[in-house]
């Protein structure tokens, strides 16, 4: 039956107790489906008793239709499209979260008011600025495409991270590093080479594999993250920019794994999950006495080819990175004595052939 509490003009609409042992709960009928909130064991009149049944009346009462135009609306319509539906389910849980963030704060905001000041100053305010970046992007990706704006304010930088957060990029010494500990055969060792050539993320090297492996010799994969495709010379020329070829030692540590679906599959050729796949790697890392994470090896292949003069383009077209700008980023992060010194050929005719002392990843 319902019951409603009145007292202080207060009448406590949706109020319900269950007749057989008294439990109280706020009921409510919205599209033909019961829903029922428990709320405290007290007296009616409690003032918890009270503020839990007002929290159950807000969250369920009937939510407002954001207006046309604003960042609530083209968030709603961004995220019932085929684009968000189609991307990893647990990145397009962490994009709901933040837009819900988002429009808890400035919902209401035209969305061709949006500059790139407001942008930086909510990443920069928010717990997670990288994921709330992310969040940006995909928002104004959708916008710019429907006209919502003009402009894509979302090219801003994130605040800097104290030392020691992050993911390093490899350096030519942690590479060295865990060749020496992890021989040929073994199953790190396949994955670090893949990665390092690659430059995949852990969730899409665990799915790569011959079936990706197109007629011109160039793997394509869709990402699981963003949708994009990553383009990476497989068994075809390398371009100039690319850094030395090591694909024969990567096809060497691939080879004990081959004859299944994926490169990276067991030996009894069942598929690797991404979490294993990056356990494994954290502790190869950890017994080749590395402080480095897999993900690195995506950044340590972005720096390769900008070290070697490829445009944020040319590395965003390999790696698959949406943002230009965090392509750039990479760049700026490059061996800046290569680049003063030049080619070892050019070196030898100064020097009459001393060695640059760089070493090469």
């Amino acid at each position: 039956m319902r019951q409603g509490f009145r007292g202080s003009a207060l009448i406590m609409r949706g109020l319900w107790v269950q007749p057989r042992d008294g439990r109280a709960f706020y009921r409510t009928r919205r599209g033909g489906k019961v829903t029922l909130i428990p709320l405290p064991d007290l007296p009616h009149d409690h003032p918890d008793f009270i503020a839990a049944w007002a929290e159950a009346a807000r969250t369920l009462q009937p939510q407002e239709k954001p207006k046309a135009g604003t960042i609530a609306s083209i968030w709603a319509a961004a995220m019932d499209t085929d684009d968000f539906r189609s991307l990893n389910p647990d990145y397009s849980r962490k994009l709901a979260l933040q837009a819900k963030l988002i429009c808890a704060k400035a919902g209401h905001v035209k969305g061709a008011a949006v500059k790139p000041v407001h942008v930086e100053r909510d990443v920069n305010d928010a717990p997670d600025p990288r994921a709330r970046r992310k969040a940006w992007r995909f928002w104004a990706k959708y916008a710019k495409r429907r006209g919502y704006i003009s402009d894509d304010p979302t090219d801003v930088d994130l605040p800097k991270l104290p030392k020691g957060q992050g993911h390093p990029a490899w350096t030519a010494d942690d590479v060295a590093k865990f060749r020496a500990r992890w021989s040929i055969g073994t199953a790190p060792r396949a994955a670090m080479e893949l990665m390092l050539h690659s430059g995949l993320r852990v969730v899409d090297a665990v799915r790569a594999g011959p079936q990706n492996v197109q007629r011109d010799g160039v793997l394509v994969i869709r990402q699981s993250k963003t949708g994009g495709e990553a383009y990476v010379p497989w068994t075809c020329p390398l371009p100039s920019w690319s850094g030395p070829d090591e694909r024969p030692t990567m096809f060497a540590a691939l080879a004990p794994f081959a004859g299944h679906l994926t490169f990276l599959a067991t030996l009894q050729g069942k598929t690797r999950s991404a979490k294993a796949l990056a356990t494994m790697m954290q502790d190869a890392c950890k017994a080749a006495g590395i402080a480095v994470s897999a993900h690195g090896l995506r950044k340590a292949r972005a720096v390769i080819l900008a070290e070697n003069g490829a445009t944020p383009h040319q590395i965003g077209s390999w790696t698959g990175h949406e943002s230009l700008g965090e392509v750039a980023r990479y760049a700026r992060s490059m061996d800046r004595r290569r680049a003063v010194i030049g080619t070892v050929p050019e070196q030898e005719v100064e020097t009459g052939g001393g060695s640059s002392g760089n070493a090469t990843a």
